[in-house]
């Protein structure tokens, strides 16, 4: 009879360690923290980010996926100082916007980005056609007073 006792035992522990195992072994795939929840489909910076991948803090911005894809977010091109600026033909250009040039040569100059004080001068100043028909800055009496003392540098900082 002792011995039915333990066979039954070992029985009922058989049973419970094997209901165990299989618990223990679907847990992952119904429970609420599952690795292989399924993801949406995502195909760009911005769906990236919605999902909570970790963005990167770069410039432009970068998402990764958990399953290594990466995603660069689309930044609009920074506008250079006067770009788009036209009239009479004529156009601001320069990365310091220093440059009075035609219209149709304005996209294509390229320049060094050094500030110099007396390009404060031509913030104000008229960029227009001259009298031999070229694009210029006209040199009204302001802009030559400004430009024979520029203001200091310290003086054009800005807070914004």
């Amino acid at each position: 009879m002792k011995v039915l006792q333990i066979f039954g035992l070992l029985i009922v522990a058989g049973i419970l360690i094997f209901a165990g195992l299989v618990i223990f072994r679907m847990a992952p795939k119904i429970g609420p923290l599952s690795p292989v929840q399924p993801q949406a489909v995502i195909t760009n910076f911005d769906e990236c980010a919605t999902a909570g991948n970790p963005i990167m803090e770069s410039y432009p911005r970068q998402c990764r996926t958990a399953d290594g894809r990466l995603f660069v977010e689309d930044v609009p091109p920074i506008e250079q100082p006067g770009e788009g600026m036209t009239f009479n033909g004529c156009a601001v250009a320069g990365c310091s916007g220093q440059l009075c040039v035609s219209a149709d040569e304005a996209g294509t100059i390229v320049t060094t980005c050094e500030y110099r004080a007396e390009y404060a001068c031509y913030r104000e100043a008229s960029c227009e056609p001259q009298a031999d028909g070229k694009c210029g800055w006209t040199q009204t009496s302001d802009l030559q007073r400004c430009l024979a003392n520029p203001p200091t540098m310290d003086s054009q900082l800005e807070v914004m």
